[in-house]
């Protein structure tokens, strides 16, 4: 059995997955499309909180929400500039857009931020006791933060008229539509929401690690295993696939060390063999 440290590191892991991959798979369900940029969004939101709270010292908390509304921002002039005008040509060029937005936000990362490691001062520095285990404040505000927002992320998509809507514009726009529901606006929010997932994730992850214009590759691949092995569309299936994720992954590193990337990839080749639409997946006729 591993060490209270090794778990508690694994929640901690976990939380950032589980963001990450929500913030893709909403904009999967609602738009059918996966937005392979939506690992730089995040990189962009770590050098956000890295020079409002580091460099300018502005509060956390303040830096944190802008980070998660600036990201947000950004995404939806990325789905109205880009990905909205492309919809009609098919599938295909808004996935292609998305994969050429990785290669322009690193460049543009490199060009202003520079290529060398920053390092995020604690938010919320010291230790505390729960029981036997001895954990970094820090590591509890993230875990802490990260399950307010998908408490309140189930509460919008499941209990409010506007996640009433973005549920039906899911699963069928054209009669959504006949009920009031405009699809451009349902596309945007998702946009918006899904991002700014992605820019709280990389507020909670920057005092942890450090930042460079390339930590988003990491981040997008495990929660695009997140949500293959929830299964797609699965909101539910994304934070169990990231829970799965971020622990096995720490123990595995625990226990094995460098073969654990190997080791993870193995797992989810195994869920798929079992379950090949993921676990919360339907499976096709």
């Amino acid at each position: 059995m591993p060490p209270p440290v090794v778990w508690m590191d694994g929640l901690v892991l976990s939380s950032i997955y589980i963001l990450i991959a929500s913030g893709l798979v909403l904009v999967f369900s609602i738009m059918g499309i996966v937005n392979f940029a939506h690992g730089q969004l995040y990189m962009l939101g770590a050098f956000l909180i890295y020079y409002m709270f580091a460099r300018a010292g502005i509060n956390y908390f303040v830096s944190l929400v802008i980070t998660a509304v600036a990201i947000g921002v950004l995404g939806v002039a990325i789905e109205r500039g880009l990905l909205r005008p492309l919809a009609p040509k098919g599938l295909l060029p808004p996935v292609v857009v998305t994969l050429g937005l990785i290669f322009l936000f690193e460049g543009i990362a490199t060009l202003f931020f520079g290529p060398e490691k920053k390092a995020v001062p604690s938010a919320v520095p010291g230790v505390s006791s729960i029981g036997a285990l001895t954990v970094s404040n820090e590591k509890l505000l993230v875990v802490a933060i990260a399950i307010a927002v998908m408490v309140g992320l189930y509460f919008l998509v499941s209990h409010t008229k506007m996640g009433l809507a973005m549920r039906a514009s899911a699963q069928d726009p054209y009669t959504a539509s006949l009920y009031g529901v405009s699809r451009g606006r349902i596309l945007s929010l998702t946009m918006f929401i899904g991002c700014a997932l992605a820019g709280i994730a990389a507020a909670l992850m920057a005092p942890l690690y450090y930042v460079d214009p390339w930590i988003g590759l990491t981040p997008l691949i495990m929660a695009l295993l997140a949500i293959v092995i929830g299964g797609l569309g699965s909101v539910l299936g994304a934070v169990v696939g990231g829970a799965l994720l971020g622990f096995s992954g720490t123990f595995l590193i625990y226990y094995l060390g460098p073969w654990s990337e190997l080791a993870a990839f193995v797992i989810v080749i195994a869920v798929l063999l079992f379950r090949p639409e993921g676990i919360f997946g339907r499976p096709k006729a």
